[in-house]
């Protein structure tokens, strides 16, 4: 009976050993599970070390669910996109009337981000020096209420007549939301803008995110956006629409202020990707994707699309042919381009082009 005793004995501790295992498993996958709160939004005074960069696995946006484990250990970096929100102290008078004031606290903001205003390849008349963005992340959403143009040393602020909902708060995975967005920009004999959009967010996973520089617990978003730009410059004489749909993957951790990675899907090709390197050493490649800045991004054959600082570009497929050069700031595209993405490069700097 004594040896039936211990395999009894030895069965009941096996048993229990392995229940201990599975629930201290268990208790793992819940705690992956984060929530994602306003301190984990965005903070004023403090800079994120953004970096453009290269996606090597595309398929990082199809895996979605529970307990994924994201590998982008291989990402590469660019460039430096370094952003530091700013806090409302310091917002001119003007903007801080629209988006700091305690008689309008659907508007009342907590930050601003500073913008360099896009090179549209005229001469508008009007020195713009840029524009700021202004957030709101102590609420039940994080959003965009507004922008303030500057220009000629004044600061003409820009509420959102329908205020941007970027995502809910607290943020957790299977939420999903809707949200709409408009506003009207007009500078009389100069520049009008007009923007509509709607966007579909969905929390579509929750696991481990691995960067180069270690791994994170996060949540994953998947945003949809479709987009109307009216435009019209006076310069120009006719106005013209671009029409934008684009999808948004990002992944979210706690206290880190702006997604670990972000990757922008525009016609299913993946346009644009940035991430979080809190490595002591960058080594980015001296590649730079900002001096070019190709408007409108992404274009369709027939129309005109500009740049800034080039002089002289060549344009290249996704195999690497050159498919035309020029010396112009910019080119019409040809009617029989195929959508896709393509690479215009000049002496020492690239940037990518998408063809709908």
């Amino acid at each position: 009976m004594k040896p039936a005793y211990f395999r009894f004995k030895l069965n009941a501790m096996r048993i229990t050993i392995f229940a201990l295992a599975s629930l201290h498993i268990a208790l793992l996958d819940l705690s992956g599970q984060i929530t994602i709160n306003s301190e984990d939004m965005p903070q004023p005074g403090v800079t994120y070390n953004i970096m453009n960069a290269t996606i090597l696995d595309l398929s990082l946006g199809d895996q979605s669910g529970e307990n994924v484990v994201w590998d982008a250990s291989d990402i590469i970096s660019v460039s430096e996109a370094p952003l530091s929100p700013v806090s409302m102290s310091e917002a001119s008078l003007s903007a801080a009337f629209a988006f700091n004031s305690p008689f309008n606290p659907a508007y009342q903001c907590d930050f601003f981000l500073p913008t360099e205003f896009p090179d549209l390849g005229v001469d508008l008349g009007i020195p713009l020096d840029g524009f700021n963005n202004f957030y709101q992340t102590d609420g039940d959403h994080y959003t965009i209420a507004g922008i303030g143009l500057s220009a000629a040393g004044f600061d003409l602020p820009v509420p959102y007549d329908d205020i941007d909902e970027i995502l809910p708060l607290p943020l957790q995975f299977g939420d999903e939301m809707t949200s709409s967005a408009a506003f009207e920009l007009e500078l009389a004999g100069i520049l009008s803008y007009g923007l509509v959009q709607e966007r579909q967010v969905t929390v579509d996973g929750w696991g481990t995110l691995i960067l180069p520089d270690g791994a994170y617990e996060v949540l994953r978003t998947r945003t949809e956006l479709v987009a109307t730009d009216d435009v019209f410059i006076e310069q120009l004489g006719e106005p013209f629409t671009i029409d934008r749909e684009q999808i948004t993957y990002q992944w979210w951790a706690k206290e880190k202020g702006y997604p670990l990675l972000e990757i922008t899907e525009v016609a299913g090709l993946p346009l644009l990707a940035t991430f979080q390197d809190f490595s002591s050493s960058n080594g980015f490649q001296s590649i730079s994707v900002s001096d070019v800045q190709p408007f409108p991004n992404p274009a369709k054959p027939g129309q005109y699309v500009t740049f800034n600082k080039l002089s002289e570009w060549e344009v290249l497929d996704g195999s690497g042919r050159e498919i035309w050069r020029g010396k112009a700031k910019g080119f019409n595209v040809p009617a029989s381009l195929n959508p896709g993405m393509y690479f215009i490069r000049g002496e020492s700097t690239k940037a990518i082009l998408v063809i709908q």
